[in-house]
């Protein structure tokens, strides 16, 4: 497992050498310029760290550093609209029993996930430490092949005990801010509990429409619900907290558009089956239970189609004891992480 550590120009330059070496050729790429600027706007207030990051990353391996900006500001924001296109699906689910509080993920994406998927840890100056599990940003199975593999943040848990994932959302807009990416980096780097992450969400905007899971050490938990322009916090109901990829708040729920873009989509169902499977060994439920559930192949919610269950967490969120399984749907690959 890589560690990324210094300051966020000496991060970058490591990385840098990395995707030099991996064959990262940024030749295709073209900018969009309004966007970046408009972008760069936002960075400079709200995280000007990253663009330190990706100046040590254009010093690293010799990149152009405004393609470099291109891809990490303005990417998701272009390709927004081109993301409905495929059945986009995770898991996450939060359970509190009378053996402490457990928190399952399933990171559900293109089947050549597989092969690039990365553990790493970051030692930020200034930041708590971090674990994070990152599909390398790719997008589509071209990305893999035209090495386009960017260290990405999707599950974080941090040496407090923080954890923040995200789901797909289907909203209906966007807006110029932060990329997922940086807000679980940053909640990751900044925040110690629940109530420090959602003064995150208080001052900083988020591009484009996202579900954040977030669970600290004394258990508490919440999913924020977000479509770029608003979001709304969703709390447990009865100890269990479940997200897919539709909006759970009834203000939310009338700009989804997940069943009108993907009528077949599979949200509801996983949604749903989580809940049962959970009830069904709520009170005495613990760590091991995750995996019996997010990897058990005569349900949907563990997936081998065109979309793919590529890995599964466990969290013990109270003892710190957290678990990554990979190669769900062969021979389940357990690994126990450490801070």
């Amino acid at each position: 497992m890589k560690t990324f550590k210094g300051s966020f120009f000496e991060i970058g330059k490591q990385q840098g050498g990395i995707y030099r070496q991996n064959g990262l050729n940024l030749a295709s790429v073209k900018v969009n310029q309004k966007i970046v600027a408009e972008q760069l706007k936002i960075y400079q207030k709200h995280y000007p760290q990253l663009l330190e990051e990706i100046e040590g990353i254009a010093v690293g391996g010799n990149f152009d550093k405004e393609k470099l900006l291109y891809l990490y500001l303005a990417v998701e924001i272009v390709g927004f609209a081109n993301r409905f296109k495929m059945p986009l699906s995770c898991t996450i689910f939060g359970v509190t029993s009378s053996n402490g509080t457990f928190v399952g993920r399933n990171l559900d994406w293109l089947p050549i996930t597989e092969k690039v998927m990365e553990l790493h840890k970051r030692e930020a100056e200034g930041c708590y430490k971090l674990l994070a599990v990152s599909d390398m940003f790719i997008g589509n199975p071209s990305d893999v092949e035209q090495k386009f593999l960017l260290y990405d943040t999707i599950d974080v848990i941090n040496e407090k005990g923080l954890f923040v994932g995200i789901t797909f959302a289907y909203g209906n807009t966007w807006s110029y801010g932060l990329s997922w990416k940086e807000l679980t980096r940053i909640i990751g780097e900044r925040c110690a509990t629940v109530d420090e992450a959602l003064e995150i969400f208080k001052s900083i905007p988020v591009s484009v429409p996202k579900n954040f899971f977030i669970a600290d050490k004394t258990g508490k938990m919440v999913a924020v619900e977000h479509n770029s322009d608003k979001y709304k916090v969703v709390y447990p109901k009865d100890n269990v907290l479940i997200h897919t990829n539709h909006y759970l708040d009834p203000e939310l729920v009338k700009i989804d558009r997940v069943m009108t873009e993907t009528p077949t989509h599979n949200t509801f169902i996983r949604y749903y089956e989580t809940l049962q499977k959970v009830n069904e060994m709520k009170d005495k439920f613990q760590q091991s239970d995750v995996i019996k559930i997010l990897g058990n192949p005569n349900l949907y919610v563990c997936q081998d189609h065109e979309i793919r269950t590529i890995w599964t967490l466990a969290l013990d969120m109270e003892k710190g004891q957290y678990k990554l399984y990979t190669d769900i749907v062969g021979k389940k690959i357990e690994q126990k992480l450490v801070i």
